[in-house]
C-alpha cells in the first residue's frame, strides 16, 4: 500500500504547473487561469481535492492503530498530494496574491479562497464576453476576421463553462453581418429551415460567398443568385442530416 501511494505520488512532481500553465493569476485573469489549470487537475486525478469530493481519510484507522500511532498510510497519501497541489496553486499565482492565502493549510481552501475573491469579477467577465458576442459587427472586418473574433469570444466563454453552440454562434454571427450580405442570410435561412449547419460548414460558405462578391465587385454585375447556388450545390453534394 506505502509503495502504492509513494509511486502514485511521485507522478505529480513532473511536470510542473508552472511549466504547463503559462498565465500567472494576477487581479485580471481569474477566468483564463482556471481554463488553463483545471485540466492539469483532471488529468492527474486531482480534481476531487479543489472540489471537496476527495475527502481526506481518517489518520487512524481504529482505536488500536491511534494507540500505536499507526498513521493510516491512505492518509499520509492524501496529505502528500493536497500538499503538493497547493504548492501547485501557489507557484502559479503572482507574488501579490500569495498573501492572501497564508494559514490556509490545504489545496481546497486555498482554491476556495481565491474562488470567493473573484468570483464576482468573474461573472462580470461572463456577462462582458457574451455581451462582446451577441453586439458582434463585421464592420470593415474581413468575413475570416469576423468569424475568428466570434469564434474566440465563444471559446472564452466554453472554457469556463458557458457554451455556445452552434446554432447560437452563427445566429450572433449572421445579426452583425453587413448589408451586402442580405441574400446570404436569407439563403442560409432557407436552406436551414428544417437542418442544423455546423458553425465549420457555416464558415465555408459564408467565405465561398464572400469571394464571389468580390470577384462580382470587380465586373458589377448583380450577385442575387449566388448565395442561392453556393448552399444549392453544397446540399446536392452532401448527404441529408
Amino acid at each position: 500500500m506505502a509503495e502504492s501511494g509513494s509511486s502514485s505520488s511521485s507522478q505529480f512532481i513532473f511536470p510542473s504547473p508552472t511549466q504547463l500553465v503559462s498565465i500567472k493569476l494576477d487581479e485580471t485573469n481569474y477566468l483564463a487561469w482556471t481554463a488553463q489549470f483545471k485540466p492539469i487537475l483532471k488529468s492527474h486525478n486531482l480534481i476531487g481535492f479543489i472540489d471537496g469530493s476527495n475527502v481526506c481519510p481518517a489518520m487512524f484507522t481504529d482505536e488500536t492503530a491511534a494507540t500505536n500511532k499507526s498513521v493510516n498510510p491512505a492518509y499520509i497519501t492524501w496529505q502528500s498530494r493536497d500538499q503538493l497541489l497547493l504548492s501547485w496553486i501557489i507557484s502559479s499565482i503572482s507574488p501579490t496574491l500569495v498573501a492572501s492565502l497564508y494559514g490556509l493549510d490545504t489545496s481546497l481552501l486555498a482554491w476556495q479562497s481565491l474562488a470567493d475573491r473573484f468570483a464576482s469579477q468573474s461573472k462580470s467577465r461572463i456577462s462582458h464576453l457574451k455581451r462582446q458576442l451577441q453586439n458582434l459587427q463585421q464592420g470593415s472586418l474581413s468575413c475570416a476576421s469576423y468569424l475568428t473574433e466570434a469564434k474566440f469570444l465563444a471559446d472564452q466563454l466554453s472554457a469556463v463553462g458557458k457554451l455556445v453552440d452552434d446554432d447560437d454562434l452563427i445566429s450572433f454571427i449572421i445579426g452583425g453581418l453587413n448589408n451586402t450580405f442580405t441574400q446570404f442570410i436569407t439563403s442560409y435561412s432557407f436552406h436551414t429551415w428544417e437542418n442544423s449547419m455546423s458553425f465549420f460548414d457555416f464558415r465555408s460558405e459564408l467565405l465561398n460567398h464572400e469571394i464571389i462578391l468580390n470577384r462580382h465587385a470587380l465586373v458589377n454585375p448583380a450577385p442575387e443568385t449566388s448565395s442561392f447556388a453556393l448552399f444549392t450545390n453544397r446540399q446536392k453534394s452532401q448527404p441529408a442530416r
